[in-house]
C-alpha cells in the first residue's frame, strides 16, 4: 500500500460520464484494478486496502496507517487550506495532454466554475474520485457497520475532514452531513458536526434539482417533484427524512429553519414538496426555534398554497388547522377563526392574490384538488363568496340571459316565412313593428351585459387584473376540453 499511496486518481479515458447516471457508471468500475488511488483505499464494490486493514488488524491497526501515512494526502497534512479555480481545473483536467480553459460565458449552469467561490478543503483535489468525491465520502455512502467504523476512525484523526464537500458537478456541495443524514447515520452526524461541519453547507449539484430542472432545457416553473430534491441545506435533508433529533441537533448548533434555497424554498416548502405530514407540525411549533409560516418563495407560493398546488391534501388540512386561532371549546363544538391571507383570492388591501389557495384548487388539476373542496375551510369560504357576492351576480346574469333570448325567440319567430321579403322596410303592421322592437330589444340585452355587467367587473377587479382573468380562464377549458 505504501508504494502506491502518492499517485494521484485518474479516471478512463475512453468512459463519457453522464449526468444522472455518473454514480452508476464510478460504482461499476471502481475496484482493486481501477487506476483512481481513492478506489483503491475504499470503494463502492464495499472492498478496497482500508478494509481489508481492518479484517487484519482492527480498528487499532486502522488508526495507526491512518496517522502515518493519509496526512500526505491532504492539504498541511490534515490542517485544510482554502482552495481555488485553479486547484479545481487541475482536478478536472487531470487527464488531459491539452487543456482549453473553459469560457465563462459558456459553462453551463450547473458547472462548479459559473458559481465558484474560493473555499476550504482538506482532502487534496488531485486524490478525489470520479465525483470529486473524498475518502470520507465513499466511506458513508458504503453504508455498512465496517465502513461507518473507518469513517468515524478518519474523523477522529483528521477532524478537518469534515469540511470537505463533493466538488463534481453532479453533486456538487454535498457535505459528509449531507450523506450521513440521507444514510440516517445518528452517530456520524454527531462526529461531524463536533469536528466542525458546516451546517448551512448548501448541495446544489444536478443530481439535486427536481426532475425538470435537470434537462438541457429547464422548464420555467418548476413541479418540484425529484427523489433527490430535498432542499439543499442539512436541516432540510433531516426534515425530509423526519429525523427529529438530527433537526434538534443541527438547530442547536446554529442551523436557521427560514433559510431558502436557490428556488426560494425553507424548511415548511420542503416538508409539503416531500409531504412530511409529521414535521410540518413538529418544524412550525418547534420549542426552540419555530420555522415562519407565510414565507413565499420565488414563485410566490407560501407553504400552504405550495400545498394546494401540489395536491397535498393532507398537509394542507394539517396546515390549515395549525393555523387557526381557536377562541372557545365546549366539548366537542369549538369556535375557531382562520386566517384568509394565503386562502381568499383578496387581500386586504382590495387587489387579487393570484397565488391564493382558492385561485390554486379551482385551477388545479389532480384528483386531490378535488378532495380540498370537499369539506372544511375551503368549502365554507366557497358558500360565504356564494351568498355574499357570487349569488347576486350569477341571478343578474340569468335575468338578462333570460330576457335575451326571450325577445331573441319572438324576433326569429316573428320573422316572414318567406327568405326574399326585405326584413328592413317600413310597415304598419303590428308583427313587423313588433319584430323591430324584439330585435332592438335583443341587442340592448347584449349591450347591457357588455356594458353593466362586465363594466361592473372591471371596475371592481380592475382591466388588467379582469384579462388576466379572461386568460387563465380561456387555458384552463381547453385543458379540460382537450
Amino acid at each position: 500500500m505504501g508504494g502506491n499511496l502518492c499517485r494521484p486518481c485518474g479516471k478512463r479515458k475512453s468512459k463519457i460520464l453522464q449526468s444522472g447516471s455518473i454514480l452508476d457508471r464510478v460504482i461499476s468500475q471502481a475496484s482493486n484494478q481501477d487506476q483512481c488511488l481513492l478506489y483503491k483505499l475504499a470503494n463502492y464494490k464495499k472492498g478496497g486496502e482500508l478494509v481489508d486493514a481492518y479484517n487484519v488488524g482492527g480498528q487499532a491497526e486502522v488508526e495507526k496507517l491512518i496517522k502515518e501515512q493519509f496526512g500526505q494526502l491532504m492539504y498541511g497534512e490534515g490542517k485544510g487550506q482554502i482552495i481555488n479555480r485553479a486547484e479545481y481545473l487541475r482536478w478536472k483536467f487531470r487527464d488531459h495532454e491539452q487543456v482549453a480553459l473553459p469560457i465563462e460565458a459558456s459553462l453551463s449552469a450547473h458547472d462548479p466554475l459559473a458559481k465558484w467561490t474560493d473555499h476550504e478543503a482538506c482532502w487534496q483535489m488531485q486524490y478525489r474520485g470520479s465525483l470529486g468525491e473524498t475518502l470520507i465520502h465513499v466511506l458513508i455512502i458504503c453504508d455498512t457497520k465496517i465502513h461507518t467504523r473507518l469513517a468515524r476512525t478518519l474523523i477522529k484523526c483528521f477532524p478537518k475532514l469534515a469540511v470537505d464537500v463533493v466538488e463534481g458537478e453532479e453533486y456538487l456541495g454535498a457535505s459528509s452531513l449531507h450523506l450521513a443524514i440521507a444514510y440516517n447515520n445518528n452517530e456520524l452526524v454527531q462526529d461531524l458536526i463536533e469536528a466542525g461541519a458546516n451546517v448551512n453547507q448548501r448541495a446544489i449539484g444536478s443530481f439535486f434539482l427536481p426532475r425538470d430542472q435537470q434537462r438541457l432545457r429547464p422548464t420555467k416553473h418548476t413541479d418540484y417533484e425529484g427523489l433527490a430534491y430535498l432542499g439543499e441545506y442539512p436541516l432540510a435533508w433531516a426534515a425530509c427524512c423526519a429525523n427529529e433529533s438530527v433537526y434538534n441537533l443541527l438547530l442547536d448548533t446554529g442551523a436557521n429553519p427560514d433559510y431558502q434555497d436557490n428556488f426560494g424554498n425553507m424548511i415548511l416548502h420542503m416538508v409539503v414538496v416531500c409531504d412530511k405530514l409529521d414535521m410540518f407540525g413538529y418544524a412550525l411549533r418547534h420549542p426552540k426555534l419555530p420555522a415562519s409560516n407565510g414565507i413565499a418563495n420565488r414563485a410566490g407560493l407560501t407553504p400552504l398554497t405550495l400545498a394546494c398546488k401540489l395536491g397535498r391534501a393532507e398537509v394542507f388540512r394539517e396546515m390549515l388547522e395549525l393555523s387557526a386561532k381557536e377562541f372557545w371549546r365546549y366539548s366537542n363544538i369549538t369556535c375557531s377563526a382562520y386566517p384568509l391571507n394565503a386562502l381568499d383570492t383578496l387581500l386586504p388591501n382590495g387587489k387579487t392574490n393570484w397565488n391564493s389557495a382558492l385561485f390554486i384548487i379551482l385551477n388545479g388539476t389532480k384528483e386531490e384538488h378535488l378532495d380540498m373542496l370537499d369539506g372544511g375551510i375551503i368549502q365554507r369560504l366557497l358558500e360565504e363568496k356564494w351568498k355574499t357576492f357570487a349569488r347576486n351576480q350569477f341571478l343578474k346574469r340569468l335575468l338578462i340571459l333570460l330576457v335575451h333570448l326571450l325577445f331573441l325567440s319572438l324576433a326569429i319567430y316573428l320573422r316572414p316565412d318567406d327568405p326574399d321579403v326585405p326584413l328592413l322596410e317600413y310597415s304598419d303592421d303590428v308583427t313587423i313593428i313588433m319584430r323591430y322592437v324584439c330585435e332592438v330589444c335583443t341587442v340592448l340585452c347584449v349591450l347591457s351585459y357588455v356594458i353593466w355587467q362586465q363594466g361592473d367587473e372591471i371596475r371592481n377587479q380592475g382591466f388588467w387584473t379582469f384579462l388576466k382573468q379572461q386568460v387563465i380562464n380561456f387555458y384552463s377549458f381547453n385543458d379540460v376540453r382537450y
